[in-house]
């Protein structure tokens, strides 16, 4: 595999960090291992002309849990990573330039975790993934921390530098990565309140050399006062752009066992969700609005019927976004179901169409025959103004999976498409999956 720049001496750094924590007689009590292995044959399009491709990928995760040492508790240890060969003659553009090489891949995660002080405090070290607050999630190389303080308060940390997409050297304006720069570091701070829920305040700050990628704060909030009743609420803030990045509410009321309401609403400024540097923020849509309700009833056990309407507002237009769907399981392993949606955007308040909007109709069903599994999904969008001179886009999918046992399962899926921007469109997948767990005991 052709390692990126910086994950070459990464991934040799981090393999001699996990032996060297290791106990010299020590094994993990239970070890997971994944595999899967896919073939994809699709169009990919460059340029204007459709090109077919035909990329082998294995995916490998292994997790190594309650490894017995004198330093942690519920000692861990994680690698997961990938790799690819592009089969054919024509190669994977992984990136802007043009492909050179057949053979591809790249670490996604490799890191050493445990839990220290009485397991007051949890320490991660190495490349993983750090969650929470108004991070959301980041890939970093680095460490993260938990720290668990008395009467239901805690704190949460990270540090360590972004890791780019793929094979991109850090800070290229192509990179569609949501966070990029050098350097990363950020924190929360929670309260857990009995039974009722939790509320945290957090920041995080990206710094992309010099450049200010991001410096935000914010809260979240969910909580259950009520055992129908449910509460959740998240709001980011730019310091550096002073603007809300983002304000979502949602709240969830089960009426009857049968009868689920919701209401929600959402602001979003959507060039603020990438980096400041990114190219890409130019041609971001206009901050967006939208509130809405929802419900979902199921008058008997086999059937579910569910809608939502949300009102939609953007600057200079609005419009309104209705769905419905029903589904029926005449039993447990089958699932037949239709789903019905329009969308609309009009310039007020003369009525004319700002932007294109769509009727959209879709079939799906899903059947268990022994250890076969298939699964049929059915979509066609018509719209309410021509793209390139047609008014419909059809996309259909079929999977069928076997079940081989001892871990293993096997899945083909093709799917064919009828688009705008394509004439036709086809995917075939192919793919070998493997998940077992170890339970290894040493006798001392």
């Amino acid at each position: 595999m052709r390692p990126s720049k910086t994950s070459r001496p990464l991934a040799l750094a981090l393999a001699a960090s996990l032996a060297s924590l290791m106990p010299v007689r020590g094994r993990g009590d239970t070890v997971d291992v994944s595999s899967t292995t896919m073939l994809i044959v699709r169009d990919e399009a460059r340029a204007g002309t459709l090109y077919t491709i035909a990329p082998v990928y294995e995916i490998l995760s292994i997790s190594a849990r309650n490894i017995e040492n004198p330093v942690a508790d519920d000692f861990k240890l994680v690698v997961s990573t990938w790799g690819a060969a592009g089969l054919g003659k024509n190669l994977v553009w992984y990136d802007n330039d043009p492909p050179v090489y057949r053979v591809f891949g790249d670490l996604d995660l490799a890191y050493v975790q445990g839990e220290l002080l009485r397991r007051t405090v949890q320490l991660r070290v190495g490349r993983q993934l750090a969650a929470g607050g108004v991070v959301g999630s980041i890939q970093l190389d680095g460490a993260s921390t938990l720290v668990r303080l008395p009467y239901g308060f805690g704190v949460s940390g990270f540090v360590g530098s972004p890791v780019s997409q793929r094979f991109l050297a850090p800070g290229g304006d192509a990179t569609w990565n949501p966070e990029r720069g050098n350097f990363a570091t950020g924190g929360r701070l929670f309260y857990a309140l009995p039974r009722w829920g939790e509320v945290g305040v957090s920041t995080a700050y990206i710094q992309d050399r010099g450049d200010p990628s991001r410096r935000w704060v914010g809260g979240d909030l969910r909580v259950t006062p009520w055992r129908p009743l449910t509460l959740l609420a998240n709001t980011n803030y730019d310091l550096y752009e002073a603007r809300w990045v983002e304000t979502y509410l949602l709240g969830q009321f089960q009426v009857l066992r049968k009868l689920l309401l919701t209401a929600d609403y959402r602001h979003v400024d959507p060039d603020l969700l990438l980096p400041r540097s990114s190219i890409l923020a130019v041609f971001a849509v206009d901050r967006r609005n939208e509130v809405g309700v929802g419900a979902q009833y199921g008058p008997w056990r086999a059937i579910t019927f569910a809608g939502d309407y949300h009102y939609l507002k953007e600057e200079g237009g609005e419009g309104h976004r209705v769905s419905g769907r029903a589904t029926w399981r005449p039993a447990p392993d089958t699932a037949i179901g239709a789903e019905i949606g329009f969308l609309s955007r009009y310039e007020s308040p003369s009525g004319s169409y700002l932007n294109n909007g769509y009727f959209m109709g879709r079939a799906f069903g899903s059947k268990t025959i022994d250890r076969f599994t298939a699964t049929v999904d059915l979509q066609d969008y018509a719209f309410q103004q021509r793209i390139n001179g047609e008014r419909n886009s059809f996309i259909g999918t079929a999977t069928l999976a076997y079940a081989i046992g001892w871990g293993f399962a096997a899945l083909a899926s093709g799917s064919g498409a009828v688009t705008p921007y394509y004439e036709g469109r086809f995917e075939i997948m192919a793919k070998l999956a493997y998940n077992q767990s170890y339970h290894l005991r040493e006798v001392r």
